[in-house]
């Protein structure tokens, strides 16, 4: 389980409390590694993550997708996940997994997503951007899966975008799974639970009203570390 974390002392220690969860439900609880990635945190996270017995990276490129790569690069395992650091898993969830990657059908997956609290703001964001990804294309982030052959295979997360290079990587994975004869699967028994910071922070309504505005200048502002340090590389986390 790969975890980049910047400034997480906050959420990173519910998190791992719940991955300990998932790991001693897990039939083979032995065989996970969990990987933070601290990228150059000036919060507890790292001493929060060393508690809970996690194996502790440095990062200190300030780019999510470099964060992910360098978690992949020091895992050991044959399959490997990326959870957030504010998100937290439901305890079957490794099974699940597990199952789903020993049947030979799918290249990888995400589950379902989940927010800690609710509103009509959140639930209508949710309505125009998680749905529509499950239903038309197939795919949802989460805790994102998938073998280390189609990670490498793929290129891992794009270093060239500062954001939503989780969204690129899922779709990536599924059109090399559709090469391969295999499916994304999207986890519906099991799911992670995230965070509301960012709405506490921006507003209930922000995402939704400015979602035009995103479409429309996505692939400038996905690359511009800009844009990512106002949603991701602020201090109060």
């Amino acid at each position: 389980m790969i975890i980049p974390a910047y400034n997480e002392g906050k959420y990173i220690g519910r998190t791992l409390e719940s991955v300990r969860k998932a790991i001693e439900s897990y039939n083979a609880p032995h065989e996970v590694e969990i990987i933070v990635v601290d990228n150059c945190s000036s919060d507890d996270t790292v001493s929060v993550a060393r508690r809970y017995g996690a194996k502790v990276v440095t990062e200190r490129e300030r780019r999510i997708a470099t964060v992910r790569n360098k978690g992949a690069k020091e895992s050991k395992g044959e399959i490997i996940g990326f959870l957030d650091a504010d998100s937290s898993v439901t305890p079957n969830i490794l099974n699940s997994i597990d199952g789903a990657m020993s049947s030979g059908l799918y290249i990888g997956g995400g589950t379902d997503i989940k927010i800690d609290r609710a509103s009509l703001g959140i639930y209508c964001t949710y309505l125009v951007t998680t749905i529509p990804a499950r239903i038309l294309l197939g795919i949802a982030g989460g805790l994102i899966f998938t073998a280390r052959a189609a990670f490498e295979a793929i290129g891992g997360f794009d270093e060239s975008l500062y954001c939503a290079e989780d969204s690129k990587f899922v779709l990536a994975l599924k059109k090399y799974g559709k090469l391969q004869g295999k499916r994304f699967k999207v986890l519906t028994e099991d799911s992670v639970i995230t965070s509301s910071r960012a709405f506490d922070k921006f507003g209930d309504w922000y995402y939704f009203k400015n979602l035009p505005r995103f479409i429309f200048r996505m692939d400038r502002m996905f690359r511009d570390r800009r844009f990512s340090e106002t949603f991701w590389y602020y201090d109060a986390r």
